[in-house]
């Protein structure tokens, strides 16, 4: 036994050895503070006065109707889009969780290609089908169901199916994992016990999948109370939330105190969120996207579907259609011949892709595009890595704390990052910059690369390293030859996401970059808020093959590992 205990002693003195923990975590802790903790303080201080302390700014919030409204509609909106998604999330899960493997991976793809779409370009597409002489209401009148263009956009309905359709995966994720850790054997003796296929759900199936519920709404709700794009380009004036105020008042009033006392708001509200959803759940949860087990589907009742069963399919097969109707449609309208947007085309051409790639404008923004996400790559998954290992290696009493803090940048509405990094870096002279917006890309994709990376850590084998390191290997012949084959396909797959977030951004963009420097997203959103040009298509279906090529190629290398 001794012999025992001093060979494990030997082996954690050895795991310690090489790789200290401060090495990890100090880059891109160093990077939080100054890139984000730093402009988001100095943006939240403006709203306690720049003198004096003072809480005017919040009492001009509570004081001024418009400003109350704005808060209310926020808060309603956000509690509208949980509602649907839930509602809508509900029938796709019970029927990922209780079918066959192939219909199962079919139906994730649906999920999952929406989930990393660019959510301008789906916005975009939602505009063009709900559009007075869009496809939604030419099968309406087709159908005979109205005799005259329903209003889609620009009011509620626009932001409520435009929100809905951006945030629902973050519902079905968490409630599938939920279905798929059901255990048939208390359905079973609930039948056994004569219950009804409706007991069965009422009393087992809602209860048991209940904290799914909960865990996706939350995600839902975080997430929605800061929503910018889809309400600037769907919603009409009714519909403001407040980072559009926000939005207002830096670029048109100029007043920064306000501005700062409303994102001060925003601020309390989602970390207020996210504390309670690590006290009820865990950061777990939200890292791993529910997790859930693998193993047989799970079936309701041994008898097979009842008639809700049915019905819950049928329900699902709407809210499929609903997820990849937008990005299925755009492809043939991209191929129209005509300046005006039409579905089906009345004939086929690749004008307006040969438009973009022969228009100056689309091929510098494109290029832009392309070398800042290249360059957030690198440093990301440089950081992201080192801070997966220090915290890997870090005391369990501090890891939560840790944990929580690196993943920040992705809870905080990035609107108020967006802003805090103008007013940092405007004196800089990096607003404008490739550079300028390069930073503030890497302060959102890198706690991707973290949380993919952390999640190969921890189903590394740690006997390997023990065994290298036990033979005499140094720490970094240890880490070249033994870990990172191991944990590569963590780190492939955090690049891949750096790589989208950098790409797909345009509220960082909106601020850091000028008409010189503007990347394509800028570009496609300054076009939609004005006039959706052809053109806009094509590069939106550009956007989704270059989606579709990243994940596959993600795909492939976690088959082959």
């Amino acid at each position: 036994m001794t012999g025992i205990a001093t060979s494990e002693g030997r082996s954690r003195s050895a795991v310690g050895r090489g790789f200290p923990v401060w090495l990890g975590l100090a880059p891109f802790a160093l990077v939080l503070a100054v890139l984000f903790a730093a402009p988001v303080l100095s943006l939240l201080r403006l709203g306690f006065g720049e003198g004096a302390f003072t809480l005017a700014q919040f009492q001009r919030l509570i004081d001024v109707p418009v400003y109350r409204s704005v808060l209310g509609t926020t808060f309603g909106i956000a509690g509208l889009v949980t509602g649907l998604s839930v509602l809508a999330s509900y029938p796709l899960a019970y029927v990922m969780a209780t079918v066959g493997p192939r219909t199962r991976n079919l139906l994730l793809i649906l999920v999952l290609l929406p989930f990393w779409t660019s959510a301008l370009v789906r916005t975009t597409a939602w505009i063009i089908l709900l559009q007075s002489n869009g496809v939604v209401n030419q099968l309406l009148m087709a159908g005979g169901l109205t005799s005259s263009p329903i209003a889609f956009v620009y009011n509620l309905s626009g932001v409520l199916i435009g929100m809905t359709h951006v945030l629902m995966p973050f519902v079905v994720l968490p409630l599938y994992a939920a279905f798929r850790s059901l255990e048939l054997s208390t359905v079973q003796a609930a039948e056994g016990l004569g219950a009804g296929p409706l007991t069965i759900f009422s009393r087992i199936i809602l209860p048991l999948t209940a904290p799914g519920v909960v865990a996706g709404a939350m995600i839902v709700f975080m997430n929605a109370i800061g929503f910018y794009l889809t309400p600037a380009l769907m919603g009409g004036p009714g519909q403001t939330m407040i980072a559009q105020m926000i939005a207002t008042n830096i670029n048109k009033e100029l007043d920064w105190p306000f501005a700062a006392a409303l994102a001060s708001v925003l601020l309390v509200a989602t970390v207020s969120l996210l504390a309670l959803f690590q006290r009820r759940f865990g950061l777990d949860r939200l890292i791993e996207g529910g997790g859930g087990k693998a193993g047989e589907p799970f079936t309701v009742t041994s008898r097979g579907r009842s008639w809700g069963g049915w019905a819950a399919v049928a329900a699902a097969v709407l809210v499929a259609a609903f997820l990849i109707a937008p990005i299925v449609i755009v492809f043939p309208m991209s191929l129209g011949s005509s300046p005006f947007l039409s579905f089906p085309p009345d004939s086929y051409s690749l004008v307006w892709y040969e438009n973009f790639f022969s228009t100056s404008k689309w091929m510098a923004a494109l290029t832009r595009s392309l070398q800042i996400a290249a360059l957030v790559v690198v440093i990301s998954v440089g950081l992201g890595t080192l801070a997966a290992l220090g915290v890997s290696r870090m005391r369990p009493r501090w890891r939560a704390l840790v944990e929580t803090l690196f993943i920040l940048p992705m809870i905080v509405p990035v609107i108020i990052l967006a802003v805090g990094l103008y007013y940092l870096l405007a004196p800089t002279g990096l607003v404008g910059s490739i550079w300028g917006v390069t930073l503030g890309h890497v302060v959102l994709a890198t706690p991707y690369v973290f949380i993919t990376v952390r999640a190969a850590l921890k189903s590394f084998d740690g006997n390997l390293e023990l065994a290298a390191l036990g033979l005499g290997a140094s720490w970094p012949t240890m880490f070249r030859r033994v870990m990172l084959p191991g944990i590569a396909p963590g780190i492939a797959a955090g690049a891949i996401f750096a790589f989208i977030t950098s790409f797909d951004d345009v509220v960082i963009a909106l601020f850091l970059t000028n008409i010189r420097s503007r990347t394509l997203p800028k570009l496609m959103y300054e076009g939609v808020a004005h006039e959706i040009d052809p053109t806009i298509i094509a590069a939106s279906c550009l956007i989704i093959l270059v989606t579709i090529l990243v994940l596959g190629a993600n795909l492939l290398v976690s088959k082959r590992t």
